[in-house]
């Protein structure tokens, strides 16, 4: 609900009015309230806004208007005018929108003028109530536009006074009433009045009976009050007539058409329709009709209300009940959930210490075995691959079953070496066996069934007294069997005698590594005819202690690493051209170079990982295959084979 109130000012101070706006003021004396300094206080709350001019300043703007205008020189004259425009305490309106209504009205009915609008939100009397204070000058600063309430050019153009006139308020009050009920506000209306037939015969009644300064209720308006109090509660007009006459004693005389109310102390009845509107019979009818259907309507509401509340407060608890019943669901959830991730951690970080411990230990077994083949004179080369190969760089992506498989020591190693490289020349065998069987006449060639026995013998040998290195030696195929069986024939006993014991020890010098003079002299020979084998004996017997030691793997090893404590002190300042040289690493002999290798390393007490010792073996190897092929002296046509050599 929103009233619409006019005060014209006459006051020619106009900072009195901006000062009212925003300072405190008693509401009933209306002097300023002040602090403990004698100042004036300002108000807690307001929001305050100059249209056409700042506020300020809207004095001294105003007083410059009226100079240039030349108005409002009398006392007389009215300076300002000051609306204010008042909401009902249950209106849900803020101070901005407040503000913003006032300005709007201001845009429509006072256009042009220099005012200030302020929004307070303490109403007086306690009503708590928001309202609008406009004050604007009376002269008008800038040209309006012509409105339907204006009756001369003067209200709306520039440089004269403004006129609230009895019309201008009527559309102003409309204005306003409209603006609410679009708004959302509670409205009454402020155009007609609920007894304005009777207001100034009341009113000089009133006044006549006020002789204790209060003043005395009229019978009219006793009537009206008594009336409209007993009309929410009775059912019918009948039950009302009755209730009048019986509680308070009236007259009431009913006829077709009206109704006459008599109190006790009056002398003459006063009839319904004088009463105002709503008083007569059939408008009392009615407003008890409707005063019912709003009681049923009310009623109804309540009982819907209160089942709706019961049903919102029911499902509210049932909610609440869910709610906590899935908070703690989830609580519970999450704790095992919670649970379950710090036991698959502390699960997940123990395997990884079993695995880290396992790889530790495994590594750890793996470099002894591996230095262990390294310093043997026995090097295994395959060895030393599957020992690179169960070297445990990411223990994580392994089992603790993998982790767990024990390396082969060597002896182990070696032994499912030999069943393995047994098992396959036990399958050529069988097939040159097969071969000879079916396709070797034996009548054209003598040997054939010398040649298949030796087959047998080696196809039915015991792998376990087998060494890797007999293993290792191939097979020979009928022709070369037989050509050495010719050989040995045509040789007498003596000789082939001499001639087997020197070709076993140069085979036996080629497997420990010791390569003397016997293996140069051996070399050097050159067996033209098998006929002056018995003198190139001789001459090797004598030759022999002229011919100058070779030295051993173990003697290179020792000159090699004394070279490299001298002139580099350490092995890592050694560049690989110089490792090169030094080493001088052959191309046929891949076990004698690994052992060199490993002999000088030891010598120099240099420790090494198995992969690193691979890789600084490998280094050397490829810089040596990257010098010319006559830097290389290597003799690759008269390198016989093994077999060849020893058969």
């Amino acid at each position: 609900m929103a009233i619409l109130k006019h005060i014209p000012v006459k006051n020619r101070y106009y900072s009195s009015a901006v000062e009212y706006l925003t300072c405190q003021f008693d509401e009933y004396t209306n002097k300023p309230i002040l602090n403990e300094k004698g100042r004036i206080m300002e108000r807690e709350e307001y929001l305050i806004e100059g249209v056409n001019c700042e506020v300020d300043t809207f004095g001294a703007e105003c007083i410059e208007t009226n100079r240039f205008y030349g108005k409002n020189n009398a006392v007389k004259d009215v300076k300002a005018h000051h609306y204010i425009i008042s909401f009902d305490p249950t209106d849900n309106i803020t101070m901005d929108e407040a503000l913003a209504f006032g300005k709007e009205w201001l845009s429509v009915f006072a256009p042009g003028h220099q005012a200030v609008i302020a929004a307070h939100p303490d109403g007086h009397h306690g009503s708590k109530n928001m309202h609008v204070h406009i004050v604007l000058n009376s002269v008008r600063k800038y040209a309006g536009k012509q409105e339907t309430w204006h009756y001369k050019p003067c209200e709306w153009k520039q440089g004269c006074k403004h006129r609230s006139t009895g019309k201008m308020m009527h559309y102003a009050k409309k204005w306003v009433m409209r603006k609410c009920l679009i708004q959302g506000y509670e409205q009454v209306d402020l155009l007609t009045k609920k007894h304005r037939d009777d207001y100034w015969v009341e009113k000089r009644l009133m006044k006549s009976n006020a002789k204790d300064g209060v003043g005395t209720t009229s019978n009219k308006e006793l009537i009206r009050n008594t009336i409209d109090k007993l009309i929410p509660a009775v059912k019918s007009f009948e039950q009302l007539v009755e209730c009048l006459t019986n509680i308070y004693g009236w007259k009431i005389r009913v006829t077709d058409k009206a109704v006459t109310f008599t109190m006790p102390d009056m002398k003459r009845g006063i009839r319904g329709n004088k009463l105002g509107d709503g008083y007569g019979k059939a408008e009392l009818t009615e407003r008890i009709d409707v005063a019912i259907k709003e009681r049923a309507a009310a009623e109804a509401k309540r009982i819907a209300e209160e089942k709706a509340r019961e049903e919102a407060r029911r499902i509210a608890e049932v909610k609440a009940k869910a709610e906590a019943e899935a908070r703690e669901k989830a609580r519970i959830k999450a704790e095992r959930k919670a649970a379950a991730e710090r036991a698959e951690q502390k699960r997940k970080e123990e395997l990884s210490q079993k695995k880290r411990k396992l790889a530790f230990e495994r590594n750890g077994i793996q470099y002894e075995y591996f230095m262990a083949n390294s310093d043997s004179e026995s090097w295994n080369p395959e060895y030393a691959e599957y020992l690179m190969a169960e070297k445990i760089a990411d223990y994580d992506s392994k089992t603790l079953e993998e982790l767990s498989i024990p390396i082969l020591k060597k002896e182990e190693f070696e032994r499912k070496q030999i069943e393995e490289l047994q098992e396959e020349i036990c399958k050529k065998a069988h097939e040159l066996w097969k071969d000879t069987l079916n396709n070797i006449d034996g009548v054209v060639y003598p040997h054939k069934w010398e040649y298949l026995n030796y087959l047998e013998e080696i196809r039915y040998r015991k792998a376990s007294a087998l060494t890797l290195q007999q293993v290792k030696e191939p097979i020979l195929s009928f022709w070369e069997f037989s050509e050495m069986m010719e050989r040995e024939s045509a040789m007498p006993a003596e000789s082939v005698g001499n001639v087997r014991d020197v070709v076993v020890v140069e085979a036996a010098e080629e497997i420990e590594e010791t390569i003397g003079t016997e293996k140069k002299l051996a070399e050097a020979l050159e067996v033209q005819d098998i006929s002056i084998l018995e003198s190139t004996v001789e001459e090797v017997a004598v030759i022999e202690p002229v011919v100058e030691r070779t030295l051993t793997i173990e003697e290179r090893a020792k000159e090699i690493s004394t070279v490299i404590r001298n002139n580099y002190g350490r092995y890592d300042n050694v560049p690989v051209k110089v490792k090169v040289e030094l080493f001088q690493f052959s191309i046929d002999d891949l076990e004698a170079d690994m052992k060199l290798h490993s002999l000088v390393l030891k010598e120099l007490n240099v420790k090494m990982y198995s992969s690193e010792l691979y890789d600084d073996y490998m280094s050397v190897v490829d810089a040596t295959d990257k010098k010319p092929v006559e830097e290389q002296n290597v003799n690759y046509y008269n390198n016989e084979k093994c077999w060849n050599r020893s058969r």
